[in-house]
């Protein structure tokens, strides 16, 4: 067994290990976790069945002609293609904030750097482990669509088996693309200050806002030139140069029986994929050194001032914070800003929202009626409150875990438990309702909806801040991770799961009731009935007090449990 070899051998080792330490977890949380899974997947794929029926049976009408499009054969071989390109640009982005976390800040890269192994190999091993990370998810949620236009237009077996076959060469390709951009990255980035990296980023999701508002604005989105913005849309997928046109072009090969273009499109993409990977491992060899020396070496030349640059800043516009939780907050910022990871996906947020406000500036005047609005304003509150959960489970969730082997510092420190988890939990409130509820408050204005409608939506994404906050920081203290410092990995595990799934039913239950009510009022315009107030009043009592719950109940068990752990 050659050094290679050893190191594989002991991934497969450490994955089993961990597959097998499921066992040692609560039944409540595992069955809650794995039947909200399975319900998940089942849901997502009778809506994919449920729309490629739709498609199949229903079309648009053709202009002029009067002839019905078939939008079977025209969108639904090219939805293929959206998905595979949508996919592939995805797992660019996650495999480049992947790789910077699985090649540079792992704890075991310092010790395999003085491993008799080359960089080369080095680096296909950690290669490995970015592929498996970034491609799990979306074999979890792809696989439904998959499988259901399968389902729907009855393909052939070799459709099942050659989508399987594709999928490995297929993300192999971004998870090359993605890691070669880390390593060259890595090469510029820690020379530049993050002060200009911060304006980098800013001025990237600014020109990003700018392009989607005029690509999709009111004119392209009126309703005569709905098909011709579909098909034009569609059509930027089908060019040759695409891994994604070969992918998705070879696999409905396959539903047809022409198997003779699905191994030239499989070979095609295996042979790119084999290449890709080639040059990544070829520039790890030759920057991957001097990137990492630059990146562990770089904070150390010179030290800061106290109090200077803009954790400085911050930390003195918290002058009315009472100590410690000035103090505490103050690490907490700064924790943040120094992991890249962090503050990059949390740009990533900005930049989803910056799209979500682009389209709703664009309005048909066709979609003018009560009953519209009620729907848009209730599915604005869905957006804004999913995007919060995204937040809470990827930032707030992991803050106990992230104090890691100082907590019992905490412990000695003059406050107790309580207050340092009430602590995290108001400054999670405070980071996240300012962009949620004023996301709220823009949109609702820029639809025109009513004060009703507008006071039920902020209600409610004030109390989802509060809620989902709860959930977070309760359930990351009810299973805390104080051994891992890799936010992802402790964001991947049983509790970060078990947070998102809560966070998703909150969501369904609160929005829904709030979709009945709106609804209601909109179609029967029945403000004055009493039997309308009293309903709303049931509605918001009932929100109110599940909300409390959802903070309460998980934040009492979350201390009671770090009371009682020892460190």
């Amino acid at each position: 067994m050659n050094s290679f070899q050893a190191i594989l051998w002991s991934k497969r080792r450490m994955a089993v290990h961990a597959l097998a330490s499921v066992r040692s977890e609560s039944k409540l949380k595992m069955g809650v976790v794995g039947g909200a899974a399975v319900l998940l997947w089942f849901g997502i794929l009778r809506g994919f069945y449920w729309g490629f029926s739709w498609l199949q049976t229903e079309g648009f009408e053709a202009q002029n002609t009067g002839e019905a499009i078939g939008l079977a054969d025209i969108l639904m071989v090219r939805l293929l293609s959206v998905f595979a390109l949508a996919l592939f640009f995805m797992l660019i982005f996650s495999n480049v904030l992947i790789s910077f976390a699985t090649i540079y800040k792992a704890k075991e890269v310092r010790y395999l750097m003085l491993a008799p192994i080359s960089i080369r190999l080095f680096f296909l091993e950690r290669f490995i482990e970015c592929v498996s990370f970034s491609s799990w998810a979306s074999a979890y949620l792809g696989s439904p669509l998959i499988l259901a236009y399968g389902m729907v237009t009855d393909a052939h077996w070799g459709y099942f088996v050659a989508a399987i076959c594709f999928y490995l060469p297929y993300v192999t390709i971004p998870a090359a693309i993605g890691s070669s951009s880390t390593i060259l990255l890595i090469r510029v980035f820690p020379k530049l200050p993050k002060v200009v990296l911060f304006l980098m980023s800013i001025a990237t999701l600014g020109g990003f806002f700018l392009f989607v508002r005029k690509k999709f604005n009111a004119e392209n989105l009126a309703e005569n030139t709905v098909l011709d913005l579909l098909l034009d849309a569609s059509s930027q997928t089908q060019s040759v140069f695409m891994p994604s046109y070969w992918a998705s072009q070879g696999v409905i090969a396959a539903s047809q029986n022409q198997y003779s273009d699905t191994f030239f499109f499989f070979f095609l993409l295996l042979s790119n994929a084999l290449m890709a990977t080639w040059i990544a491992s070829e520039l790890a060899n030759r920057f991957f050194r001097q990137g990492f020396s630059a990146l562990i070496g770089g904070d150390k030349n010179y030290e800061r001032p106290l109090n200077s640059g803009p954790l400085g800043f911050a930390a003195k516009s918290l002058y009315f914070l009472k100590e410690p939780y000035r103090s505490l907050v103050v690490k907490d910022f700064k924790l943040f800003w120094r992991d890249p990871v962090q503050w990059t996906q949390f740009f990533l947020f900005f930049g989803i929202m910056a799209v979500y406000v682009a389209f709703m500036g664009n309005k048909s005047e066709s979609f003018q009626s009560d009953s519209y609005r009620s729907w848009i304003a209730s599915l604005n509150s869905a957006s804004c409150a999913l995007i919060l959960a995204s937040l809470t489970s990827r930032f707030v969730y992991p803050l106990v875990s992230l104090e890691g082997f100082r907590f019992w510092i905490l412990g000695l420190a003059p406050f107790t438990k309580k207050q340092l988890i009430w602590q995290k939990y108001w400054m999670s409130v405070a980071m996240t309702s300012p962009f949620t509820v004023g996301l709220t408050l823009m949109t609702g204005l820029s639809l025109g909806v009513s004060n009703l409608h507008l006071a039920i939506s902020l209600y409610t994404i004030a109390l989802a801040n509060l809620s989902l906050a709860g959930l977070a920081i309760g359930l990351g203290s009810i299973y805390p991770n104080f051994e891992e410092d890799n936010p992802a990995r402790i964001v991947s595990g049983m509790g970060g799961t078990l947070n998102l799934l809560l966070s998703i039913a909150y969501i369904s239950l609160v929005i829904g009731t709030q979709m009945i009510i709106l609804v209601w009022s909109a179609r029967r315009g029945v403000h004055q009935d009493d039997l309308f107030w009293k309903f709303l009043a049931g509605i918001m009592l009932f929100n109110t007090i599940l909300s409390f719950l959802a903070i309460r109940l998980p934040m009492k068990i979350g201390l009671r449990n770090l009371e009682n752990t020892e460190f």
